[in-house]
């Protein structure tokens, strides 16, 4: 119980994109004495990480007692499923033997092994500390309100990234995990040819499986991983968009003529877009699939740490028939402060 009394240092790491943000809370007898943040740069396939990086990390360990550094992931292969044996992992179409899960009354929150060793690879020089899911960091926050007694739609809104989960009260019914890709949503945009946009093939009938690996390895490593507060099902890019006008969806959304129309403007829209056709093939897979529990939803409750425009909620609540409310978040501090409970926790 001690340690509480010393400076801690508490990093949350966030990757967006090619960024990695550092946000950093010193905590001293549990009030918090500093914060500070720093970006670094990256290469997008950098099999370890910016030597700078390793370096600011490292000096901060070397200037504090007691460090701990958290990683908020943002891969594929890790999911959320409802229940908790190797026969609903098998349903749900994951291979329990190829990820690393951790369960919860009655779900389940999962990450392949390949991540696991990718992370370990990646952060071997400055290692970590804690591991934590977007799906855990969202449940945390519905906690943090009051529980609903009905299914909700919850959606964690980052910069590259979207975590949806359906609860009804502290119960898991679904869950999807999508990322924005900023640089292919500006490709995929056609501003001259909006209503002959290609349709997609969808590929959310089917949760993606996890190839099986043997790899049943010492995890010690990452001596918090059994902590990686919960990952959900990926849905990948595709499916049929028909739930709203896409030849002037870009002016509903934009509120501009085309022809004034920036490329800031279009990547905003465009990332839109991508949102909104994933918020519709979720609740159709959750509708549709016969392994959910599909109680209706109501009502929606958004986590944004990032930006969704007005014109983007005006779309889901008029097209997809949700109630919202808007909680807006710092990310790297809601995971910092999520650490600093879970470490101080245990002191």
């Amino acid at each position: 119980m001690f340690q509480k009394y010393f400076t801690n240092l508490f990093i949350a790491i966030i990757e967006e994109g090619s960024s990695y943000k550092l946000f950093s809370k010193v905590v001293k007898s549990g009030k918090v004495k500093e914060k500070f943040e720093k970006t670094f740069e990256t290469k997008a396939s950098s099999e370890e990480l910016d030597d700078e990086m390793s370096k600011y990390l490292i000096s901060l360990q070397e200037k504090y007692n007691y460090v701990y550094i958290a990683l908020l992931l943002n891969s594929m292969g890790q999911g959320a499923i409802k229940g908790v044996s190797d026969l609903e992992f098998e349903r749900s179409k994951v291979d329990p033997k190829s990820v690393k899960a951790v369960k919860f009354k009655n779900w389940s929150a999962y990450v392949s092994y390949i991540d696991i060793n990718w992370i370990k690879k990646i952060y071997a020089k400055v290692g970590l500390d804690l591991v934590y899911s977007p799906f855990i960091v969202l449940y945390n926050l519905l906690l943090e309100h009051k529980l609903k007694t009905k299914a909700t739609l919850y959606i964690l809104n980052q910069e590259n990234s979207v975590t949806v989960s359906v609860f009804k009260e502290d119960i898991l019914y679904f869950g999807a995990f999508y990322k924005v890709n900023k640089e292919d949503v500006l490709d995929g945009i056609d501003v001259d040819g909006w209503e002959n946009e290609e349709e997609e093939e969808s590929a959310v009938e089917d949760l993606a499986t996890l190839d099986t690996q043997d790899e049943e390895e010492d995890l010690s490593d990452l001596d918090d991983l059994s902590e990686l507060d919960t990952l959900d099902t990926e849905l990948t890019q595709g499916d049929e968009f028909s739930d709203i006008d896409e030849k002037n969806g870009i002016d509903s959304l934009l509120g501009s003529d085309v022809d004034d129309i920036s490329i800031e403007d279009i990547e905003l829209y465009g990332r839109d877009l991508e949102i909104y056709k994933f918020l519709n093939r979720a609740l159709k897979e959750y509708y549709k699939n016969e392994i959910y529990e599909s109680d209706f939803v109501e009502e929606a409750v958004i986590f944004d740490a990032y930006d969704m425009s007005h014109e983007m909620i005006d779309s889901i609540e008029n097209d997809l028939l949700l109630d919202l409310q808007m909680h807006k978040i710092d990310i790297g501090e809601t995971v910092c402060d999520l650490s600093v409970k879970e470490i101080y926790g245990k002191l």
